[in-house]
C-alpha cells in the first residue's frame, strides 16, 4: 500500500510539473494569450480535482504509515481545497471584472 501512495503522489508530482514546466509554456507560445488562457482555465479544476482526490486517498490510506503522512496529506488537500474553492473562482471573476488586477495578482504586472 506504501508503495501505491508513493507511485500515485509521483505521479501527481510528474503531472504538475510536466504541465508547469512544458504544456502551459508551450500553449501561450503557440497560441495567443486569450486561447492559452482559456485552455489553462479549463484544466485547473481537472488538475486541482486530482490532486484533491490523490490527497484524500493519501490521508485515508496513510494512517496505517504513521502519523506524518496523513498529515502531509492533510495539508495538501487543504492546499487543493483552497485552489479549487477560492483561487480559482477569484482568478475567474478578476479576469472578467478587472483584468489588470488578474495579472496583478499573478505577479506580472505592478
Amino acid at each position: 500500500m506504501l508503495k501505491f501512495l508513493l507511485f500515485i503522489n509521483s505521479l501527481y508530482l510528474g503531472l504538475g510539473s510536466f504541465f508547469s514546466f512544458f504544456i502551459a509554456p508551450t500553449l501561450f507560445r503557440v497560441l495567443q494569450k486569450e486561447q492559452a488562457g482559456a485552455v489553462v482555465e479549463r484544466i485547473f479544476p481537472v488538475y486541482f480535482g486530482i490532486g484533491l482526490v490523490v490527497s484524500l486517498t493519501t490521508l485515508f490510506l496513510g494512517f496505517k504509515y504513521g502519523r506524518l503522512i496523513p498529515v502531509l496529506a492533510f495539508f495538501n488537500l487543504l492546499i487543493h481545497a483552497i485552489h479549487i474553492f477560492y483561487v480559482l473562482p477569484t482568478a475567474h471573476s478578476l479576469k472578467l471584472t478587472d483584468y489588470d488586477a488578474f495579472m496583478r495578482w499573478h505577479g506580472i504586472r505592478n
